[in-house]
Order: C-alpha cells, then sequence, then structure tokens
C-alpha cells in the first residue's frame, strides 16, 4: 500500500459553524484501493469531515485535492493572516512595504483558491453512503429514478440503456430487478442502505464516502452490508474512506485508522499497528470499550477514562501532529513523543 498513488489528500481542514469548531485543522492522505477508517466518539467531526470533502458544505479554510486538483479551497485562514498584517502595519510602520506584498501575495492565493473552486464543479468521483438509510432516500421516488437519478443528471437519456444499468446493479447489492418499482417505504433497513449503496456505486466513483454505513442496522445486517462493502471494493476497485465508531468493525475492514477527538484528529497509523500500539490516551480508552466475546474476559475488562487535563500538559508547549514511528503519528508535544517512542523501544 505504501507505493499506491495518493487519491484523495486533506491539508489543514478547518471546518467551523460560527465559534464551534467541528473540524480543527485535520491533515490527511487517502491511497487509491485501500479502505480508510476514521473514528472517534459522536460530535468529533467525522461526519463532518465526510461532508466537507464531498462539498455538501464550503470548508472553512484549508484544502482538499483529488487526483491532484484542488476540489475545496476555504479563505479563511488567508483573510486572519492579511488581517494580522494590517495590525503589523499600523504598529510597526517600518514594516508596511514587506506587509503590502505580503498582503497582495495572499489576495493572490485568494483569487486562485476561488477558481480552483470553481472548476472543480460537481466531483462525481466522489460519492457518498449516508448514515440513515431511511432519510436520505426520497420517499416520493421509487427505487428506479433514486438509483438512476445520477445518470439522468448526467445527461444519460437512453431509458432502456438506464433501466439496464440500474437492474444490474441492484444484483450487485443483492436485491432483485422486481424491486426497481417499489417506493422505500416498502422495504427493511438494510434493504435501504443496499439502495442508497446502489446509488452511490452506480456512478462508478473512484472513492466512496461511507458515513457511518452500519449504526442504524441490526448485528446481522451490519456483518451482510460489510461484507458487501468489501465485494464492492475488489469488484469495481474502489477507495473507501470508512467513518464509524465501532472499532472492532473498523479494524476488521480497514487497512489504516485514523481517530478524531474534539475536531483534531489524534492519531493515525495502520489497522494492525494501532491495536497493537495505540499511543494516545483517547486511542486507549475508546479501544478499552470495545466489547469482548469471551464473558470471563470481558468481566475483567478495564475501562480507560480520558481526562483531558490530567492526561496531558501543554502549557509549556503546544501540540502538534508528529510522526512517531514509521507510518505512525500522534498528535503530541516533544515530551510526549519522547515518551512514545520509549513506549514503544525505539
Amino acid at each position: 500500500m505504501e507505493n499506491k498513488e495518493v487519491l484523495l489528500r486533506v491539508e489543514n481542514l478547518c471546518q467551523y459553524f460560527g465559534p464551534v469548531k467541528a473540524v480543527d485543522n485535520v491533515s490527511f492522505d487517502i491511497k487509491k484501493g485501500e479502505v480508510f477508517g476514521l473514528v472517534g466518539e459522536s460530535g468529533c467531526g467525522k461526519t463532518t469531515t465526510g461532508r466537507s470533502i464531498i462539498k455538501i458544505y464550503d470548508i472553512t479554510s484549508g484544502s482538499i485535492y483529488f487526483n491532484g486538483k484542488r476540489i475545496c479551497a476555504g479563505t479563511k485562514a488567508y483573510h486572519d493572516e492579511i488581517a494580522a498584517c494590517r495590525r503589523e502595519m499600523k504598529e510597526n510602520p517600518e514594516k508596511a512595504d514587506a506587509c503590502k506584498a505580503r498582503i497582495a501575495q495572499l489576495k493572490a492565493e485568494i483569487k486562485q483558491a476561488k477558481c480552483d473552486h470553481a472548476a472543480s464543479g460537481m466531483v462525481t468521483d466522489i460519492q457518498m453512503i449516508f448514515q440513515d438509510p431511511i432519510a436520505s432516500l426520497n420517499p416520493r421516488m421509487t427505487v428506479k429514478e433514486i438509483i438512476s437519478e445520477g445518470l439522468v443528471i448526467q445527461g444519460m437519456k437512453d431509458q432502456k440503456a438506464i433501466d439496464e444499468k440500474v437492474y444490474e446493479i441492484l444484483e450487485l447489492v443483492g436485491l432483485v430487478r422486481e424491486h426497481a418499482g417499489r417506493y422505500p417505504h416498502e422495504f427493511s433497513g438494510g434493504q435501504r442502505q443496499r439502495i442508497g449503496i446502489a446509488r452511490s456505486v452506480i456512478m462508478h466513483p473512484e472513492l466512496l464516502i461511507a458515513d457511518e454505513p452500519i449504526s442504524a442496522l441490526d448485528v446481522s445486517i451490519q456483518a451482510q452490508v460489510i461484507n458487501l462493502l468489501n465485494d464492492l471494493r475488489n469488484t469495481l476497485d474502489l477507495t473507501i474512506l470508512f467513518i464509524a465508531h465501532d472499532l472492532s468493525v473498523v479494524k476488521y475492514f480497514s487497512d489504516r485508522i485514523g481517530v478524531m477527538y474534539f475536531g483534531k484528529l489524534v492519531e493515525l497509523a495502520p489497522a494492525d499497528e494501532l491495536f497493537a500500539h495505540p499511543l494516545h490516551p483517547y486511542t486507549k480508552s475508546l479501544l478499552s470499550a470495545i466489547p469482548l466475546p469471551d464473558p470471563h474476559s470481558e468481566k475483567q475488562r478495564v475501562r480507560i477514562t480520558y481526562d483531558v487535563a490530567a492526561a496531558h500538559d501543554y502549557s509549556q508547549e503546544a501540540p502538534t501532529m508528529r510522526e512517531v514511528a514509521p507510518g505512525h503519528f500522534v498528535y503530541c508535544n516533544e515530551a510526549e513523543e519522547k515518551a512514545f517512542k520509549e513506549e514503544m523501544g525505539l
């Protein structure tokens, strides 16, 4: 996987809603063909990250690149720096020339960012599976209309060809062509999620964002949907951003895992490495919450509570994302990095 080409690159992504920093300075990349798991508790910013990538939200600042092309560009960071330069000019008039040059450069970058954003258009090579299967399906449309909507928007007019594509994709996700004429309320939760998956993959995307696609389903159905996504990944050569809060599922399905807490990415590592050597205290807390199938082991399981104030001392040095081991990144300061390396025997 190390030699794979990067398909999606997220750089310093910030998504603010007023004073709320839903996603704060998050960076990661996803390589072609891999499944990248994004985990964390409810409200940590996982879904907002996925929605920002697919441009449901206009990002506050940062950049998102898909196949080497910038598809999302936020400008808040540029405007903040321009304001800082203007304050600097007032306080230190001797620096006026340097500040003016920097402001001109920043304005040019803002213009370029807006051009990149406008030129990217609607990226049909990225599709999303939403968390709630019934809320994401239009109750007034038949299954055939729902699944074929993307094809129609893209200008496909041959109704017979559209119908054949819909029937083909229905069978691919484990449904039958007779389902095409029915409405969403006539299906179970698992079947509705399969319809949502069919709607996404009929466009033959390169990247599929799966936003907690199994959280609203029964446990037995969850396994079926995960196995379906795994089959589709291999059949259609998909790259998947898999958003979830169930770490045991993410481990089974993902090549690499990013852990989010309170809008920040706090740890990123290959799946096996993260489970074998969790370093950030929040990651350890998440792993300790995974139920064990053995009742005797479950009785002995110790739940670790993550207390930010007790776990970190950032009074002297602020944390940054650091590569503690090859491919293993942790949000920490220099003192914590040294302790983590000693813990791993490096």
